[in-house]
């Protein structure tokens, strides 16, 4: 039986990085080998081609995907009992498509409607809770517990969200945890003008809202934070294996600083 799909605006979005996870997943050679994207696909309803998604799009989604991946690995194997915050996780499975050790804690956080469908789509496991919310009504917090490191993770999030709600939800979670890290991506300020041209945005209504140019600005915004890591996608060894027309996309991009700096992932200590 599949799963018919409503959504619409910044939601629907979150069909897009699950169309470019299960088209790489369908390579011979994929990047992130995500064949939980593939089974979800097939268990849903929905015409992938409408979102109209560019070479790079897809590109940066995969790339993302799998840097995230790798961060997410390398702090659970040093904090293999810590709680994982994935905001806004979509249809994403990382929670099931990374082998976390058995003492990690795990809240998956998204919309009421999505987490209704992803509660349709995938198991239940034991230390695996969902949240239904919105990130940004931040009373959902009161039901982590505040008792573990916390490892907080956003794959495309922040992009669609205002500033001040952005500073809020990062300030909110340094007050509330006591230590931890924050990996997400981010766009830079004249990427929130461009969205509008984007096929993906212009399929779904959706709009971007919040942009950094230096990252080091949370640091100031948001006692707490401080700068570990900040990484290009287009820098990343994993480009050079994505399919031809996306790696001459990203030798084009990365010839003017704009382009090459647009797509980043963030990561900070708290």
């Amino acid at each position: 039986m599949t799963e018919e799909i409503r959504l619409t605006g910044a939601q629907e979005t979150l069909l897009g990085t699950l169309y470019a996870k299960g088209l790489d997943a369908a390579r011979s050679d994929p990047v992130l080998g995500d064949t939980t994207a593939t089974d979800v696909m097939d268990r849903v309803r929905y015409d992938f081609r409408r979102l109209k998604m560019s070479s790079g799009d897809r590109m940066s989604v995969v790339l993302r995907a799998k840097h995230l991946d790798d961060w997410v690995r390398d702090y659970l194997a040093a904090h293999p009992d810590a709680t994982v915050l994935h905001l806004g996780c979509g249809l994403d499975g990382r929670a099931f498509r990374l082998a976390l050790p058995p003492g990690v804690r795990w809240f998956d956080v998204d919309q009421p409607d999505v987490a209704e469908l992803r509660q349709r789509l995938y198991p239940s496991p034991d230390d695996y809770d969902l949240i239904g919310s919105s990130v940004t009504d931040t009373g959902w917090l009161e039901r982590v517990p505040a008792d573990r490191t916390t490892l907080v993770v956003a794959e495309g999030l922040t992009m669609y969200l205002q500033p001040s709600d952005v500073l809020n939800l990062l300030r909110r979670i340094v007050d509330r945890f006591p230590g931890g890290e924050m990996m997400f991506d981010a766009v830079l300020p004249w990427t929130v003008r461009a969205a509008k041209y984007s096929g993906l945005l212009r399929a779904t209504g959706a709009s971007f809202g919040w942009g950094i140019a230096d990252p080091r600005d949370l640091e100031r915004q948001v006692p707490g934070l401080r700068l570990v890591v900040e990484q290009s996608l287009l820098e990343l060894p994993e480009v050079e294996r994505m399919p031809a027309r996306d790696r001459l996309t990203a030798r084009i991009m990365n010839t003017t600083p704009l382009l090459s700096n647009a797509l980043r992932l963030l990561r900070y200590e708290y």
